[in-house]
């Protein structure tokens, strides 16, 4: 009888065979906690194991040139590895950099991955790109135009300012590079002969009234006699919300 002997022996497991770069948004002076998903489904293309093993281990290469790369908030340091397990519970957090106003792109932080039965990384590195936006208060841009306005009143009477008579009622209409809404008003000269009264104080120049009390109906003139043939005006000019800086 004729006998077939095989010899078996265990299959040695192999690195994953995929995993790659990674970008994260982030905006002015926030926060990324990584996660699992960060370095498996989410990089380009996604993990792969040729044995379906899961994400064990990654091992920092390079780091970030900008910002601070932290695992229990003590700084990473190249070779460092972080378990599945770290990141599944939020351990390593990436900080921007506060001091660079302008905004950056970030592509330095590079990473190996390897599957959860050996500690065997992957050759090539892939990176991680931070986009971090501008600083929107810094870097927001004032009002692009604030015209004038008129207002028919008899002898006597008031005149209630409402957020419209500033600003879209105006020729040209108040307007804002990034959409922002009128935020305060600057009467940079007052009228020579009737009143402008912030809940009944008279207005002096220069004086800054915010849009909220011009909302509630708390900022009006008030006509007097004045010579005929004269003009009753005043000079303002308008902040936005974004910038907060003053424009006419």
């Amino acid at each position: 009888m004729g006998q077939i002997i095989l010899d078996i022996s265990q299959r040695r497991n192999q690195i994953p065979n995929s995993s790659g770069w990674l970008r994260v948004d982030l905006d002015y002076n926030q926060s990324h906690t990584f996660t699992l998903a960060n370095f498996t489904t989410e990089t380009t293309p996604p993990y792969s194991d040729p044995d379906g093993d899961p994400l064990g281990l990654i091992k920092i290469t390079s780091l970030p040139s900008q910002g601070e790369l932290k695992l229990n908030s003590v700084s990473v340091s190249v070779n460092d590895e972080i378990t599945a397990s770290q990141l599944s519970a939020g351990n390593l957090i990436y900080t921007s950099d506060a001091s660079d106003t302008d905004g950056y792109s970030d592509s330095f932080m590079s990473f190996v991955v390897a599957d959860n039965i050996e500690a065997l990384f992957t050759s090539s590195p892939n990176s991680v790109t931070f986009e971090v936006s501008y600083d929107v208060v810094t870097k927001n841009e004032a009002p692009s135009q604030v015209g004038n306005g008129n207002a028919e009143l008899t002898l006597g009477e008031s005149f209630v300012f409402t957020r419209a008579s500033l600003t879209s009622q105006l020729n040209p209409p108040y307007d804002d590079p990034e959409g922002n809404p009128a935020y305060q008003l600057k009467i940079t000269k007052t009228p020579l002969f009737g009143k402008i009264k912030l809940n009944d104080v008279d207005v002096v120049d220069n004086q800054i009234i915010d849009f909220s009390d011009i909302d509630l109906g708390k900022l009006k003139y008030v006509s007097e006699e004045f010579p005929g043939g004269e003009i009753e005006g005043f000079v303002f000019e308008v902040s936005d919300t974004g910038s907060q800086i003053f424009s006419t």
